[in-house]
């Protein structure tokens, strides 16, 4: 049961979440993964890498993600070395390569997360409190530097509300098996489906798909559930 939440921004001039079925020309997610949250927080904590998985898991976590800023893109080109070869870049003979990506600009989200562990819920309101983390965050790649802050000095209680076949305005990405979204005019929608769940092997156990507003806008749905946070409605994940 979501009984509390810690709740956080993060956002960096730019961010870089790769989608990895694109090769020659990377195109990056508009928002990061559920495995990227993971990974954020975990930096935050200072877990070692490949460590935290479980404490991720779909029945003991949960997160929901609201978009602050409009979605923007950009096109960088990333120069890439290869490190078997290329350490000598004095004598370049094909160990480096340009290769164009996808950025997205003045990136901004807020993050809700509840944890069945609740002494680590603790450690992450801490850290966030005092501004502190363990290791650098970053919007998934390192050079995409990110800020971060906690919004509220509580936890929150949310509330959970049923539909009952009236229209509720939610303000987080949404996913699209917990809720029927209804179009509306002036806004821009977007759906797509990345990482949920990660092994230990670092192998994608589930993916989920999202419908989300580019401009970070409220979505309107006829069916579904939410839960309630201050005047914030969110939908976890």
């Amino acid at each position: 049961m979501i009984d509390k939440v810690v709740i956080f921004d993060v956002w960096g001039d730019y961010g870089y979440f790769r989608k990895g079925y694109t090769t020659t020309s990377t195109l990056s997610y508009p928002f990061p993964s559920r495995t990227t949250l993971a990974g954020i927080v975990s930096g935050i904590l200072g877990y070692d890498r490949d460590s935290y998985y479980d404490l991720f898991g779909p029945s003991n976590s949960a997160f929901a993600l609201q978009i602050l800023n409009p979605i923007k893109k950009v096109r960088m080109n990333l120069n890439l070395i290869d490190t078997k070869t290329g350490f000598f870049l004095s004598d370049n003979k094909g160990q480096r390569t340009q290769l164009p990506a996808e950025f997205l600009k003045d990136v901004k989200y807020r993050i809700y997360l509840w944890l069945e562990d609740e002494s680590v819920m603790n450690d992450l309101f801490n850290f966030l409190s005092n501004h502190k983390s363990i290791y650098t965050p970053y919007l998934g790649i390192s050079e995409c530097l990110a800020n971060i802050e906690l919004v509220n000095e509580n936890f929150i209680k949310p509330k959970e509300n049923d539909a009952n076949g009236e229209d509720l305005i939610v303000n987080s990405i949404i996913p699209t098996n917990k809720a029927k979204v209804k179009i509306e005019p002036g806004k821009k929608y977007g759906a797509v489906k990345s990482p949920a769940f990660i092994n230990s092997e670092r192998v994608v156990e589930r993916f989920q798909e999202f419908f989300y507003e580019e401009n970070g806008l409220n979505i309107t749905i006829t069916e579904g559930k939410c839960h309630s946070v201050g005047d914030i409605n969110v939908i976890f994940f």
